[in-house]
């Protein structure tokens, strides 16, 4: 394959800063990983005013980094080629707009995008509202990136009488969702005219992280090093994996509202049931239900009895345990920084104990791997266990572990953003809506991966609203969406 770059891949351009990759951006699962991001506001935005702000923000600074060009070099790794300025004939992201004059709910498609609810519901794919949130040449594996002078960053705006959608498409070598959290602040503090509050982008031609995780501070070893699944027992673990696949192929991707009243219903049961006095009152986040909830939902198909182990597995943020040193405080790291934390339940236990029993094992293993200690053993344990391709491939847990994985995007803030200086109109009246103008009503990603691997039994839940419900997407066997649909419709709080 690289033969194939090597002769296809643009000339250099002689004026361009050319920056290696960071460690933690070039790995093989994220060169296949491409996502577009939408937040819906209930309002008309302006389109240029939100593309004037973006394309200002990459003049500022080293800011101008998200707007390189990804390129392969010789030895198969890929390289940020920085242009010297940015103009119409290299702009620092890829720009487009459709205009629809009527209202977003006279729109058949559009008119679908979830809604909250007043109970759990399952809403349609957001696969189905793919010509809304990118244009239709937009990139879709990494050869369209390094084959072509295609930026980074693509922003799409799509305006209706009532509403306005705006989303990104990124290569997820460019950033983890913390990293997209830091650029849409910077983004939204330059279109409020704030400008001088964009705090500066750390690691611009160097990598903070190259050597985190070579020489560990502790001699402390990471706790899911000891369940590592490998010899025989990786073997029985990928039949499984991929038996599951064939007798089962058809799947579908599924947006779930959960919302605030049923969350703090489930919650409060949890925790009475945990408090064993007065003085021991255990701490579970609403993450901690949401993970056991969904887990249990997707897993039904097996038997109460079963004697398979599940291995939830949370995607953790390593920026707040870096930020004495490597990662300072004051600055924006948008780049790659996740670790993983995870929790080993017996499948029987998950449903034949409460909900509270699923929850606090989830928050015990955020608790003892969530250290500083704790996520350097485990980086180096990757690192020591890394494939000679790069790739780091080895679940977790046992043999017969169900694997389900959690991204828990609340800590971005998102249906916080403010776009409200790029407000023309306000669109659906404040009397009938949570959100603020200028505030996100929905926000959804999708993933559009470059293997054959199935992303079946990955979660994100992209944070909760300003009605105080969480959005919670994921892909599943369609007969389980079924299964939960039905349970849902009878579900009363």
């Amino acid at each position: 394959m690289t033969w194939f770059f090597r002769r296809k891949k643009p000339a250099v351009v002689p004026t361009d800063t050319i920056i290696p990759l960071h460690h933690f951006d070039d790995i093989p699962i994220f060169r296949r990983a491409i996502y577009d991001f939408t937040l819906r506001f209930d309002d008309v935005l302006n389109p240029d005013e939100l593309s004037a702000a973006l394309r200002r923000l990459m003049e500022i600074g080293n800011w101008r980094k998200l707007g390189a060009r990804l390129r392969l070099n010789d030895q198969g790794k890929l390289e940020y080629h920085v242009p010297m300025a940015y103009d119409k004939e290299r702009p620092g992201f890829s720009y487009s707009h459709v205009k629809h004059e009527g209202s977003i709910q006279n729109d058949p498609t559009a008119a679908r995008i979830p809604k909250m609810t007043s109970n759990p519901s399952v809403q349609d794919s957001p696969e189905q509202f793919g010509c809304f949130v990118r244009r239709p040449d937009a990139p879709m594996k990494l050869h369209d990136y390094v084959l072509t002078d295609e930026p980074q960053l693509s922003l799409h705006v799509v305006s209706f009488a009532d509403a306005t959608l705006v989303s990104i498409t990124w290569l997820h070598t460019s950033f983890d969702i913390m990293g997209q959290a830091a650029l849409i602040d910077a983004w939204s503090l330059v279109l409020s005219g704030q400008e001088h509050r964009v705090i500066e982008l750390h690691g611009y031609d160097f990598d903070p992280l190259a050597t985190f995780g070579c020489s560990p501070i502790s001699a402390e070893q990471s706790l899911l090093a000891s369940h590592d699944v490998k010899g025989l027992h990786y073997i029985l673990f990928a039949l499984r994996f991929f038996s599951e696949i064939l007798w089962w192929p058809k799947d579908e991707l599924h947006t779930v509202c959960l919302p605030a009243s049923y969350l703090h219903t489930m919650k409060e049961k949890a925790l009475q049931e945990l408090t064993t006095n007065e003085t021991s009152k255990p701490f579970i986040s609403d993450g901690d239900i949401i993970c056991a909830w969904i887990t249990r939902l997707s897993l039904q198909h097996l038997p109460s009895s079963s004697t398979r182990s599940v291995a939830i597995t949370n995607v953790l943020d390593m920026r707040r345990f870096l930020s004495k040193d490597l990662l300072p405080q004051g600055t924006a790291y948008v780049s790659n920084a996740a670790s993983l934390v995870q929790s080993l339940v017996p499948a029987s236990q998950l449903f034949q104990k409460p909900l509270s029993f699923t929850a606090l094992k989830v928050r015990q293993g955020i608790q003892e791997q969530a250290t500083r200690e704790q996520v350097e053993a485990f980086i180096a344990f990757q690192r020591e266990n890394t494939t000679s391709s790069g790739d780091s491939t080895a679940p977790f847990g046992d043999s017969t572990s169900q694997l389900m994985l959690f991204t828990n995007w609340t800590k971005g803030n998102f249906y916080e953003v403010d776009f409200s200086s790029a407000v023309v109109k306000p669109g659906i009246p404040l009397e009938k809506r949570a959100n603020r103008v200028g505030r996100p009503s929905y926000v959804q990603a999708v993933g559009h991966y470059d293997t054959k691997i199935p992303s079946r039994y990955a979660f994100i839940i992209s944070g909760k609203d300003a009605a105080g419900n969480y959005w919670i997407s994921g892909r599943l066997r369609t007969g389980t969406w079924r299964s939960i649909e039905k349970e849902f419709a009878s579900a009363r709080i």
